[in-house]
């Protein structure tokens, strides 16, 4: 079985149904997660099948229970699709994992899931995912100053998690560049 377009599939079944996260976001995440399985030489499969499955329970409310805690709910929900797909025990643990640590939470036990961790961080500091959440935001009703603090916050809080020295560096750059812009629309 191809995990990878398996869990693609359940993840765009649970982001119709679940109502977020933004589609184009998830997409970010998975291109740099592509980029970085060839710098720092982890399996692929396993990192695509982990950033598609680590938002399967999300929610579009801000900071609710559920977003707070969709890492944990994630991989529960994720476990028995996992098993169903007759992923080995080994790499089960591997996905699990990396979908947990992907909010620093739990601590990443192998390379993979640091590299899931820095995708997945990485897709809001870009300037393609920040007018992305932007608007999203502006799709869920809030207000235009509101949802740029929100964008900035949430930018800084990924920022902040990203490990990976080559993720770091362009991670910084990005947000100078996103907070240029993201300043000139607030004075606007």
């Amino acid at each position: 079985m191809d995990i990878v377009k398996l869990s693609k599939a359940l993840m765009q079944k649970q982001t119709r149904k679940n109502k977020s996260p933004a589609w184009l976001l998830t997409e970010i995440a998975v291109k740099k997660g592509k980029e970085l399985v060839k710098k720092h030489k982890v399996d692929e499969k396993l990192v695509l099948a982990s950033l598609y499955l680590a938002h399967t329970v999300f929610s579009p409310e801000w900071q609710d229970n559920t977003q707070k805690n969709h890492p944990e709910l994630s991989s529960n929900f994720a476990k028995p699709y996992l098993k169903k797909w007759k992923v080995s025990a080994f790499n089960q643990g591997m996905i699990l994992n990396s979908i947990e640590a992907h909010h620093n939470k739990v601590l990443c036990r192998t390379k993979t899931a640091e590299v899931v961790k820095n995708a997945e961080c990485f897709k809001f500091v870009t300037m393609e995912g920040a007018l992305i959440y932007l608007h999203e935001l502006g799709l869920r009703g809030i207000a235009f100053h509101e949802a740029v603090e929100r964008v900035i916050k949430k930018m800084e809080q990924k920022k902040s998690l990203i490990t990976l020295k080559d993720c770091k560096k362009e991670a910084e750059k990005n947000c100078k560049d996103i907070l240029k812009v993201f300043n000139s629309l607030e004075k606007a």
